[in-house]
């Protein structure tokens, strides 16, 4: 069971007012050669657990290393040495004197109190015991000598409350884990400190990117120099002028390759603090006045009161269980790999979904629109018809298909046994609609499931929340426009066929929310995350969903399917695999782009890996996550 330890601390501290932004410098130094090897088994563990009789040496490198740091710092992130273990004292005195917050990487430590050996992280601050963060999710490697009785896990997730703001600490191999993340992100925290020994950079800093979106806050990687990797990131689209776009989009300082590093970063405080506090119709009312534009946050960060999503996510029947094997579907073919068609097509202008209260059946312009789907549809059928080839999944994007397309995706689900998932328009309003703030809608998808008697069964889906794009109403003369009512999702949806395989859906804003994700997920009534997660789209932010994408394949070791429409792009499949080219992508549609894809996923490996105690050395999936550890 996962605990929360929260630390209160107090000390005087530099900074003059609230608006001051936090002083972070961050050291990436250069872990000894001959105690780490370029491979997991060539040295690094052994090494890292007996230095041997440097202590002397290592302690007047760190010495040196202390004077880098500027008196003006209000936060030190050191990577891991073994000079470190041996020159605490020396921290503290750098803590005492500067009234600044340490966090400092120790790797195997034997504690003094048990006499055990944690791979641990010391938070050090003026005047006062450091702080240990052991680890509690052990990567292969850790898991060996935990094995042999050399290496203990923690117990306990470390946050900090002090005069900086609210900070998680969280020890390497514990950042793959979700169900760590989900209960530190409860804690409102502001600054993420992820301390690692880990050649994953990639990994992790998908990992930060997305979190920077889904926690609304700093994440700061610190890694040892031999791997590279450390970066400050933050909830901002812009570095300097607005349009000075970084191509990482949210790193303030950032490392690649294997060099020693110091990073000087100052954190925003205040802007972040700006950026949560705004309400859903006013996020845009103050974006002048940060200084850089702000990633749209989750509604958890928007509300001044518990969202209604959270309420509704814990209720006990928040998650409503289909099994598919119940409902009458007969698979086509062997179920160890699946078929998957993702579709990619521009959707209707703007005007058309505004003007309309999204019901673009209303627009003048939907002939014109169904035709081109119809077409589409029809040849992926002569597709089918002549390859032979088995369709398990159609999907298609958010708010993308108008309702009288439903009878064409029941023929195509009965004809060639596909489930079809897509998200459609609104209901039109009612013809006596007094004024545009009385309209009602819902943002739905609908799982068109075939069953071996020939009927389609339709499964309904309503998005839990609201996103700056959901329910515009039309604008008058200058005016913004405001939102009219939009209808909540009561339940989510989790299909099964038996023991075989699971998959779920969200639509596109819902995927901002790391818990909706979680709970999706993980239920009391299943051990195991889903096998596919679908995602529906209808969003600019591409880039911003893949990294997302890319950290939760890897987080709940699990496929991931978006599509999106085709003026926006990103459409995707991903997976824990390490695939030729850009890691963990199957499946990629550039923006402006208009496809519908085939994508097979090897269903079977991925429970393989799943279920393997070790992965084979030249396995095609990732080194398995937190929650996979036996």
């Amino acid at each position: 069971m996962l605990t929360i330890h929260h630390h209160y601390l107090s000390y005087a501290h530099k900074r003059k007012n609230e608006a001051d932004p936090i002083k972070v410098f961050l050291i990436q130094e250069q872990y000894p050669e001959q105690l780490i090897g370029r491979r997991a088994g060539e040295g690094i563990y052994v090494g890292r657990i007996n230095p041997g009789d440097n202590s002397e040496e290592f302690r007047q490198h760190i010495e040196i290393m202390l004077h880098r740091i500027p008196e003006d710092t209000d936060v030190a992130i050191v990577s891991e040495h073994p000079g470190n273990a041996a020159a605490l004292d020396l921290y503290q005195q750098q803590a005492d004197q500067y009234q600044q917050l340490l966090i400092v990487r120790l790797g195997y430590h034997i504690r003094e109190n048990t006499k055990q050996i944690t791979n641990s992280v010391a938070v050090l601050t003026p005047h006062q015991e450091p702080i240990i963060v052991a680890q509690i999710s052990f990567s292969t490697e850790d898991q060996i000598f935990h094995a042999e009785g050399k290496l203990q896990r923690g117990q306990e997730i470390h946050v900090f409350s002090s005069p900086l703001g609210t900070i998680g600490v969280i020890n390497c191999h514990d950042y793959t884990h979700a169900d760590v993340l989900q209960k530190i992100s409860k804690h409102n925290i502001e600054i993420l400190v992820v301390s690692s020994f880990n050649p994953a950079t990639r990994l992790f800093r998908q990992y930060a990117l997305a979190d920077i979106h889904r926690f609304s806050c700093f994440v700061i990687i610190s890694n040892i120099a031999n791997y590279g990797g450390s970066g400050v990131f933050a909830p901002f689209r812009y570095n300097g002028p607005k349009r000075a776009s970084m191509s990482l989009g949210g790193a303030l300082a950032y490392t690649q390759g294997e060099t020693r590093a110091y990073l000087e970063a100052n954190l925003p405080i205040a802007d972040l603090r700006k950026l949560r506090a705004g309400q859903s119709s006013g996020i845009n009312s103050y974006e002048d006045s940060i200084a850089w534009t702000p990633i749209y946050p989750s509604e958890e960060y928007r509300a001044q009161s518990e969202p209604d999503y959270v309420k509704k996510l814990q209720r006990p029947d928040y998650l409503e269980n289909v099994d598919l094997k119940s409902v009458g579907y007969i698979p086509s073919h062997e179920q160890e790999e699946l078929n998957i068609a993702v579709v990619q097509l521009k959707c209707m202008d703007k005007e058309d979904y505004i003007n309309n209260y999204y019901c673009i059946s209303c627009s003048d312009n939907a002939p014109g629109f169904i035709k081109k789907v119809k077409k589409h549809l029809q040849f992926v059928s002569w597709q089918l018809e002549d390859s032979g080839q088995q369709l398990d999944f159609l999907v298609f994007p958010e708010l993308f298909l108008p309702l009288s397309l439903e009878p064409d995706l029941q023929a195509f689900a009965r004809k060639f046994n596909t489930i079809v998932i897509g998200g459609v328009e609104y209901d039109p309003q009612s013809a006596t609609l007094e004024s545009p703030e009385m309209a009602v809608g819902a943002n739905r998808c609908f799982i068109y499931v075939p069953t071996g008697s020939g009927e389609v069964k339709r499964f309904e889906y309503h998005k839990f929340t609201h996103s700056q794009y959901d329910a515009l109403l039309p604008p008058i003369g200058d005016c913004i426009p405001g939102h009219f009512k939009m209808i909540r999702g009561e339940n989510l949806l989790r299909f099964t066929y038996g023991q075989s395989w699971s998959f779920g859906v969200l639509i596109c804003y819902d995927y901002s929310h790391f818990d909706i994700i979680h709970r999706i997920n993980h239920d009391e009534y299943h051990s195991m995350p889903l096998d596919i997660l679908f995602v529906v789209a209808n969003n600019p932010d591409t880039q911003l969903y893949e990294r997302c994408c890319m950290a939760d394949s890897h987080r709940f070791y699990q496929y991931i399917v978006m599509s999106n429409v085709g003026q926006f792009g990103g459409s995707g499949v991903y997976g824990p695999v390490k695939t030729p080219g850009r890691r963990q992508v199957l499946l990629s549609s550039g923006v402006g782009t208009e496809n519908i894809s085939i994508s097979t996923l090897p269903l079977a490996q991925l429970k393989e890996a799943r279920m393997a105690s070790k992965l084979p050395p030249r396995s095609d999936f990732q080194n398995k996550p937190g929650i996979f550890q036996k």
